[in-house]
């Protein structure tokens, strides 16, 4: 009896573990997405040069080799991509998270 117990425990720590885990991938997934459409919106910030990294430095490549518009576009497009996989990998977390709760 106390080991059915013990593994009911484990289940619902895993399960509660999956929630955060997969509403927090979800939230931001979603600024992430949010970020994405202001900076082609807007214009990316640092298409001319800053001190960020990955991202911006893609972008400021590409502003140096073709234009700034380019690297504004490749910014908020990789934004955008970047937070649409991490939204979809925190949705399914938590839709997976309610099929084996069933």
């Amino acid at each position: 009896m106390q080991l059915l117990f013990q593994q009911t425990l484990r289940k619902s720590d895993m399960h509660r573990e999956a929630t955060v885990f997969g509403g927090f991938m979800l939230i931001l997934g979603v600024f992430g997405i949010a970020n994405g459409i202001a900076i082609l919106i807007r214009g990316a910030i640092h298409a001319e040069g800053s001190s960020c990294k990955a991202i911006c430095g893609i972008s400021l490549l590409l502003a140096q080799f073709f234009n700034p518009a380019v690297g504004a576009v490749s910014a908020g497009s990789i934004y955008l991509l970047i937070g649409s996989c991490i939204a979809v990998l925190g949705f399914m977390v938590l839709r997976n998270r309610q099929k084996t709760q069933r």
